[in-house]
């Protein structure tokens, strides 16, 4: 695969530091946007000092994405874009979390048009954006990156988790419509990532038991609990999600198409409580103990992950071992 020349969103957030390491280990050329300047700047010039000093990473600051034109300027000078960032707030879903994911992706499309520079714009979409929750989960059906949530926007106003589940899929069937609509020269690649584990290599990182993701669903699932309570089950490792980013650059990874993937082995609370008290014996007082006779795991759905296993391969890393890392996170950054 040759260099690209990639704007990067969502740089400094778990998924997003990840896909940045990757990007500059592999040689591309990275415009990181950021929020803050302040913020940020000195934490990612540090890390990486020589790419920042050759010039092979700029930093640019975007305060807003929301905002018309954002993306007009930053554009002009890149093949492709990875759009990561995702905003989530505590409350007016409406505005904060659905409007404004919408409006940051047509914003970048609307500056992919005037830069012909641009051939891929690759997008962190969501696994939930193909089932109605809970419910699905529980179906003896597979779900394949043909189906879409059909939740609607009042649902979504109902909690976060529902508002970001309803702003990843609409902003994505938005995204699908200006494809056809439009008929740009660039192609679209929305990566359908499942729950996420493993090690967080984000500056700033604390675990939180009310944050979304597969990293906090183990620390308020597992961590302090009478009882495990229920994961989501399909999951996989940051520096996998990470490297199938990556990969999207590629233009022989056929485009305007949506790959569904996770690790092979779904997780479950219980199996993650019996293997923490098991390797973790400093946890027991913490991990509730599963006896043998638990009941089955309510969870029946299937996920069809062929069409990304023959794009991208594997094999992914181990469910477990995943899981470690980030229970070693969450014991090194609760001290």
């Amino acid at each position: 695969m040759s260099h690209n020349t990639v704007l990067l969103t969502g740089g400094t957030g778990s998924l997003g530091a990840s896909i940045l390491a990757q990007l500059i280990s592999k040689g591309h050329s990275v415009t990181a946007v950021i929020r803050s300047i302040k913020k940020s700047a000195s934490f990612l010039t540090k890390q990486y000092a020589s790419q920042v000093n050759s010039g092979q990473l700029k930093l640019v600051e975007v305060p807003d994405m929301t905002v018309p034109h954002a993306f007009d300027d930053l554009v002009k000078t890149v093949d492709a874009i990875i759009h990561v960032a995702t905003p989530l707030a505590d409350s007016d879903f409406q505005r904060t979390i659905i409007n404004a994911t919408l409006a940051i992706n047509e914003n970048i499309f609307a500056a992919s048009l005037k830069a012909p520079s641009v051939k891929r714009i690759i997008i962190t979409g969501s696994i939930v954006s193909t089932m109605n929750l809970p419910d699905t989960l529980f179906r003896p059906i597979t779900v394949s990156a043909d189906d879409y949530s059909t939740i609607t926007n009042e649902q979504g106003l109902s909690s976060l988790p529902a508002a970001y589940q309803y702003a990843k899929t609409s902003s994505e069937k938005k995204a699908w419509e200006f494809i056809k609509t439009t008929k740009p020269s660039f192609d679209l690649v929305v990566l359908l990532a499942p729950a996420i584990t493993g090690k967080c290599i984000q500056e700033g990182f604390a675990p939180s038991k009310t944050a979304l993701g597969g990293m906090a669903e183990i620390y308020q699932n597992v961590f302090d609990v009478e009882t495990p309570g229920l994961v989501f089950p399909f999951v996989m490792d940051v520096e996998d999600v990470a490297s199938i980013h990556v990969k999207s650059l590629d233009l022989k990874v056929p485009g305007n198409e949506r790959y569904l993937f996770h690790s092979s082995h779904p997780q479950d609370s219980a199996e993650v409580a019996k293997k923490i008290r098991e390797e973790y014996p400093q946890l027991r007082n913490r991990v509730p103990e599963v006896g043998e006779d638990r009941a089955e795991s309510p969870v029946k759905v299937k996920v069809d992950t062929s069409k990304s296993d023959r794009v991208f391969g594997g094999p992914w890393k181990d469910w477990w071992e995943s899981a470690k890392d980030t229970v070693d996170d969450i014991i090194k950054f609760e001290k």
